[in-house]
Formats: structure tokens, C-alpha cells, sequence
């Protein structure tokens, strides 16, 4: 193992900016204008080299990211060959889920490992703030120009972003991909502001994101986003619990926390268990609609299991058709996420993903109650992983390259096994 180096500056080093500039590539631009990210990708890279060959930075590889990376590519290989065997299977969803499994995943173990390579944690905070930033810009500007007609935005941009704005019964609701970013940017800001070690990173561009997401949220008008959001400050305080850093949070900080656990839970409680009454509110009405009879979610549900019984232990393989078609392109796609993953992988695939993804959580809880120092970017990255994830639940949030690297953001934490204070980095690639 490598001896301990001094560490640069963040932004003293050639690949910082691209760095920056790639993670808010891939947090705005979802699903959106793939050049763009390739050629920042490329310039990234490029960086790196240029760092790497005037010492500036060491290029390691991290063995928690491999295996992670590998294990998740091995269970991908697997479920393809179970679903090839199937020959009622769409051939193309088992290579949409190899390309997914495997070469996605090849890709971020490189761009995790090169992003590590020097003080990354500052360099991610600056880009989630930055996002936190310009996503609510974007957005704002669309709903401007649909009540002003001013066309700030050019129609071509609204296509690729998929920026359309509706107006529902009393709501507005965003259509932009770059929405499905907010499950891990607000938690995130949010986690910041009660962190004992924030000091450093909550600044004032810092607030100024957290109130222009915490905005978007509310106008979103989507449900999910609604929902997790709203229970955050749960998630922050049961991490806060397992990290050991209830004691190390401000009182009132933890008394506030508690206040809006308590009320989402019992607002949420009441809005799902009460009957329908005519002095409900639109957006009353638009989150129980969510756990309706009629929601596509709930059509969905038992269509699922009873093609999850019918193969158990190994599932369909990817490319199963559940006897329900919500996508005409794609029928082997469903939006409840960890119901289709026990449809395709069974209870072996899934227990082997859900262990892995349980192994480096324990890995990354370890580390934070470990290392308090400057732990608040790494504890709040942790808020955003678990928010995004609970997320996915009911959206396909972890079907697409941009999404699944914020969930690389959990193998990522786990590397950081000699502290989260970037004054030195490690050379240690043996864990």
C-alpha cells in the first residue's frame, strides 16, 4: 500500500473542473444530449492523464469499487443466460440488461476510480450544488415560457429534456427527466444543514441550492418525489443514529427533525387510510390517487408476483414479458422497480444484489462512525444514495446511466477507508 501524499487543492488540479462539469452533466442533462457528456468525459479524461504524468494525482484501483463493479456485472451475465434460456423472453431487454449489468458498470468502476483520485468528495459537493442550481433554473424557465410564450428555452432544448410543463386540478407537474436528480441533490442539501462537521461546506451557494430544489420539489408535482422527500428527515436522523452522529447535531436541529418525522408520518398515514371526502385538496387527492385501484403501479403489482411465482428460486431472466404491457417498445419494462427485479433475477438474484448493495452500506455506516472529520459531504451523499433508492421503488430510476451513477455513489463512500479529510489522500488500493 502506498504511502500517504499531500493533497492539492481541489480545484488546483487540471481535472476538477471537468470533473465538476461532468457530474452536472449527468445530474441535468438525464437521458439528454449523450455527446455533450462524451466529449466532457473525454476532456476528463484527458485531465486526469495531464495530472497524473506531473504528479499531481495517482491513478489507483480501489478493490471495493472492483468488486462491487464485478459482483454486479457476474450477476448480470447469470440472469442473461437465464433469460436467453427462456424463448418466450424479449432478446433485446436481456441485451438492454447486459449493457445495463455489465458494460455500465465497467464504465463506472474507470470513472469512480479516476474521480477518487484526489480530493473528489469537495470536487461532487461543488457539482450537486451546481445542479441544485441549475435544474430549478431550467425548469423555472419552462413554466415561465409556457405562461409567457417568451420561447427563453428553444423548442429543440424542450424535446431533448423532455421539458414539458402540465397544469393538473389545482398542481403543476414537470415533465424533465432531470427531476428523477432532486431524489439524491435535496436530500442531500437537506442533510447538510444538521451535520456537526458542516461548517465547511454549508455555504451560502450551498443554501441557495437547497432553497431553489426544496421549490422545485414542492411545484413537481410528483408524487414519489413528494413523499421521500418529505420523509428525509427520518432518514437523516436514522443515519444520524447508526453513524453516531446524534450527539454531535445542535439540539434544536434534532428537535426540528423529529417535528417533521413526526408530521410526515402522520400526514402521510391520514392522507393513504382516510376515505375520500369532498373538502380534499388537489394535491390531497393526487397522492392518494397513488395508492388507487386505478394507478398503473397498482395494476402492475399483481401481475409481477404471479409471474415471480411461476420461476422463484432464478425469476424469468432479463427480457420477461409479466403478462402485462405498460411500454409498447419495451414490454418487458415495469416501473416498480424491486418487484420486476425479484420477476427477473428470483429470490438467489435478488438476495445476491440486495447483500451486495447491504454489504456496502454496512462498509460506508462503518467508515462515518469511524471518522467524524469532515464526514458531513460523505454522510449527506449517504442520505441522498438511501433516498434515491426508496425512490425506485415505484420508478425505474436505476434502469439508466445517469441514474445509476448517483447510485455508484455508495460503492464510492466505501473507499474512503483512511478518513474523509482530503488534506491527504491515500494510495491504498488493497481495500
Amino acid at each position: 500500500m502506498a504511502a500517504d501524499v499531500p493533497l492539492r487543492p481541489a480545484l488546483g488540479r487540471l481535472s476538477s473542473v471537468p470533473a465538476i462539469l461532468l457530474i452536472v452533466a449527468m445530474a441535468t442533462l438525464v437521458h439528454a444530449y449523450l455527446e455533450v457528456k462524451l466529449v466532457i468525459m473525454a476532456v476528463f479524461f484527458l485531465a486526469i492523464a495531464i495530472d497524473a504524468s506531473l504528479g499531481r494525482v495517482s491513478i489507483l484501483a480501489y478493490q471495493r469499487l472492483v468488486r462491487f463493479y464485478l459482483s454486479t456485472a457476474v450477476i448480470g451475465i447469470v440472469w442473461a443466460i437465464v433469460g436467453l434460456a427462456h424463448p418466450a423472453n424479449y432478446a433485446q431487454g436481456t441485451y438492454d440488461a447486459l449493457r445495463l449489468y455489465v458494460f455500465w458498470s465497467a464504465a463506472f468502476l474507470v470513472l469512480y476510480s479516476l474521480l477518487r483520485t484526489g480530493a473528489s468528495l469537495q470536487v461532487v459537493h461543488r457539482a450537486v450544488c451546481i445542479a441544485g442550481v441549475l435544474i430549478p433554473v431550467i425548469n423555472f424557465l419552462a413554466l415561465y415560457d409556457l405562461f409567457s410564450g417568451a420561447g427563453i428555452i428553444p423548442i429543440s432544448v424542450r424535446q431533448e429534456l423532455a421539458l414539458e410543463v402540465g397544469i393538473g386540478d389545482g398542481y403543476i407537474q414537470f415533465g424533465g427527466a432531470n427531476i428523477s436528480s432532486m431524489f439524491v441533490i435535496a436530500p442531500y442539501l437537506l442533510a447538510l444543514q444538521f451535520h456537526g462537521e458542516r461548517r465547511k461546506s454549508n455555504t451560502a451557494f450551498t443554501k441557495v441550492a437547497l432553497v431553489l430544489s426544496m421549490l422545485l420539489v414542492l411545484l413537481s408535482g410528483r408524487r414519489a418525489l413528494w413523499i421521500v422527500v418529505a420523509l428525509t428527515p427520518g432518514i437523516i436522523l436514522l443515519l444520524s443514529s447508526l453513524t453516531g452522529n446524534n450527539a454531535s447535531m445542535a439540539a434544536g436541529g434534532r428537535r426540528f427533525l423529529w417535528a417533521c418525522t413526526f408530521a410526515s408520518v402522520l400526514g402521510l398515514g391520514t392522507v393513504i387510510t382516510l376515505r375520500e371526502s369532498g373538502s380534499e385538496s388537489p394535491l390531497v387527492t393526487r397522492i392518494k390517487a397513488a395508492f388507487s385501484a386505478e394507478d398503473e403501479r397498482t395494476i402492475q403489482k399483481p401481475y409481477l408476483i404471479d409471474a415471480f411465482t411461476q420461476s422463484p428460486a432464478f425469476g424469468s431472466g432479463f427480457g420477461g414479458y409479466a403478462g402485462y404491457r405498460r411500454n409498447e417498445e419495451k414490454p418487458w419494462t415495469y416501473e416498480l422497480t424491486y418487484y420486476t427485479m425479484l420477476f427477473n433475477l428470483g429470490v438467489i438474484g435478488t438476495a445476491s444484489l440486495f447483500g451486495l448493495f447491504a454489504a456496502y452500506f454496512v462498509f460506508v455506516i462503518q467508515l462515518l462512525r469511524r471518522f467524524r472529520r469532515d464526514s458531513a459531504i460523505a454522510f449527506g451523499l449517504l442520505v441522498g444514495c438511501c433516498c434515491l433508492l426508496v425512490g425506485a421503488y415505484s420508478n425505474p430510476y436505476l434502469g439508466g446511466f445517469d441514474s445509476l451513477f448517483l447510485v455508484g455513489l455508495l460503492p464510492y463512500l466505501s473507499t474512503f477507508h483512511r478518513g474523509f479529510d482530503e488534506a491527504m489522500v491515500t494510495g491504498g488500493g488493497a481495500t
